[in-house]
């Protein structure tokens, strides 16, 4: 620590946080293998963790493997169950696939028929007929309901491809709830609060429902947080879940190390990876660059576009054998030997 007009820094000038930081997270990450596969079948069914967790953060991946929402309630729902699964009522994704126990394809009439499911039907508060009027409405198809309580689509065409292709569309239908939810359950935290956590991501369509804060509404899908909240708020969920990932594999790292990453990841406004096609590609340096991925590509095209390479970061001086601009290596000279020789001693 520095001490300079009584004000204390977090870290020297010229300290090296960069390489601090990918150190620090990983060197632990090696650990995090182990125990990944120690892991694998109990804490890995919940949601996606330890390495591959990290790996879908880092390079920034458009949609989590696991999304997870966690919806919380306003003062007037939170504290009643009754309120709260109301409200997880009309969260809950159902699709089409969920209430259908199997489907019939007939081609020579160009129809199927959807046998449901009455229990689950009957779980979900769903008649035949509702659904028969939801398909007709979001598919543009004609439908009709039988005796048996089944539904016939009637297509347009009698094409093999083109009705399986249909079948396929129909059965992935968001019925009932928030089209990419996914299933909700209502849980109670420790302060006796009602909450939703919702196997899904799609934060805007859930933000425009009664009896939800939307001040609190979180996801673990960056991205979504990102839409909905903005650049700082997918930062400070890139940091929050980086640090929960390794704090679950009792892995101990400074946040600020993380909080670095999330920084460099974000501060163009934009969430980038690190990789070839993020930070590590957009560098000025043709040797930084190079000593990532993809050597020859790089070394080729700056050979034949002429670009310079102004070596002002940690790798490209490495590379070719010169001092680094860090630590000591930062330090210029104000004044030459000669010239201060030639100073005159102040009275």
């Amino acid at each position: 620590m520095a001490n300079v007009k009584g004000k204390r820094f977090i870290v020297n000038y010229g300290e090296p946080v960069g390489m601090i930081a990918a150190q620090s997270i990983g060197e632990p990450g090696t650990q995090m293998i182990l125990r990944t596969f120690h892991y694998a079948g109990i804490e890995a069914t919940i949601a996606t963790s330890g390495l591959p967790r990290i790996v879908e953060l880092v390079d920034a991946r458009k949609k989590p493997a696991t999304p997870i929402t966690y919806i919380y309630l306003n003062s007037s729902t939170r504290n009643s169950f009754e309120k709260a699964e109301a409200v997880a009522k009309k969260i809950n994704e159902v699709n089409m696939g969920a209430i259908t126990r199997r489907s019939i394809e007939n081609f020579s009439k160009g129809a199927i028929k959807f046998i449901l499911d009455e229990q689950t039907l009957a779980a979900n508060e769903l008649t035949p007929q509702q659904v028969a009027q939801k398909l007709a409405k979001s598919m543009e198809v004609h439908t009709k309901v039988d005796k048996g309580g089944d539904i016939i689509v009637r297509l347009k065409t009698k094409k093999l491809s083109e009705i399986r292709a249909i079948n396929v569309k129909i059965m992935k239908k968001t019925i009932q709830g928030v089209e990419g939810a996914g299933k909700a359950v209502i849980q109670r935290s420790k302060d006796g609060e009602f909450y939703i956590v919702a196997a899904g991501s799609n934060v805007e369509a859930l933000i425009d429902i009664d009896g939800i804060d939307k001040t609190r509404l979180y996801t673990n899908d960056v991205f979504a947080m990102n839409r909905l909240f903005g650049i700082e708020a997918a930062r400070n969920t890139l940091i929050r879940e980086l640090k929960n990932t390794l704090d679950e594999q009792k892995i101990d790292v400074d946040e600020r190390h993380i909080a670095l990453v999330a920084d460099a990841m974000t501060y163009s406004g934009d969430i980038k990876g690190v990789g070839r096609h993020g930070l590590s590609g957009q560098k000025n340096s043709v040797f930084a660059k190079a000593a990532y991925e993809e050597t020859v590509k790089h070394l080729v095209n700056a050979a034949a576009f002429g670009e310079i390479d102004p070596m002002r970061g940690v790798t490209e001086n490495i590379l070719v054998g010169k001092q680094i601009p860090i630590g000591t290596g930062s330090v210029r000279l104000a004044i030459k030997k000669e010239d201060l020789k030639k100073a005159k001693p102040v009275k």
